[in-house]
């Protein structure tokens, strides 16, 4: 049966992007390739994994005009809906797109509709140690736990802008314990200490790309010497197998293809 993967967070910088080619990796790597969508105005997706291999549905009309009219993009966002019960699908749902796709997947009844094709669902939510990505990560389990009750909803904690350890004790932290024990699964997301890492992110190279690299054509392409490059594809590889490692549970838990 298909198996539906979405990235979500309305605050942007959070590393959906990233999460979302390194999840299409480590389905690669387990033999269930994604069919990536971009539901985004910006098409981040496709920029790192080109645009042949990436849907890109943006949104179907001007941000301005989708603000005053959200039904504008509901037809266009179908599309989505048909993908889904069709393959397994990776879909990078874009900052401030959050609340319409969700919007329009209720208002759809997408839910009833991927539960009459056998479709499952992740959901998995990156969020940094800030305010705003915190928010913005409640807002979206909150609401698919509404609208999506039998999805399995993932927050991934993202430490690139620093450890949590402020908010063990804060409000939003207790409604997010309070969602585990609703069957929420809490993964952790290491800072990628690679001395590479800007000069990747730079020449839009995603995570399964790297680690297929050799030292020489990395060392090329970055200045980097030959022995910085073999220490750059190595870190990367360490941290994709960490994330691999710590979203096991879901990912090697999924139904079996039909």
């Amino acid at each position: 049966m298909p198996h539906t993967v979405w990235v979500a967070n309305g605050k942007g910088g959070v590393g959906k992007s990233v999460l979302m080619m390194a999840l299409a990796a480590i389905f690669e790597s387990s033999g269930r390739p994604l069919r990536l969508i971009d539901a985004d105005d910006k098409a981040k997706l496709g920029e790192f994994m080109g645009p042949g291999n990436v849907l890109s549905l943006k949104i179907g009309a001007s941000t301005d005009a989708l603000r005053s009219n959200p039904s504008l993009a509901y037809s266009y966002w179908d599309r989505l809906a048909e993908e889904m019960v069709e393959r397994d699908t990776g879909v990078d749902v874009g900052a401030n797109m959050d609340r319409h796709i969700l919007e329009w997947a209720e208002k759809s009844g997408l839910a009833a509709v991927l539960e009459e094709s056998g479709v499952t669902m992740d959901v998995y939510v990156p969020i940094t140690a800030e305010p705003l990505a915190v928010a913005g990560g409640l807002e979206v389990l909150e609401t698919v736990e509404r609208i999506f009750p039998q999805s399995r909803r993932i927050l991934v904690l993202n430490r690139k802008a620093g450890a949590f350890d402020a908010y063990a004790d804060t409000p939003e932290f207790r409604r997010i314990e309070a969602m585990r024990d609703r069957g929420l699964y809490i993964a952790e997301m290491a800072g990628c200490v690679s001395e590479a890492w800007t000069d990747f992110e730079r020449l839009k190279l995603p995570p399964g790309r790297v680690i297929q690299l050799d030292a020489r054509a990395v060392a090329t392409m970055t200045g980097l010497g030959i022995l910085a490059a073999r220490r750059a594809i190595g870190d990367y590889a360490t941290w994709l197998k960490q994330l691999s490692l710590a979203l096991a549970p879901v990912t090697t838990t999924l139904p079996k293809q039909s």
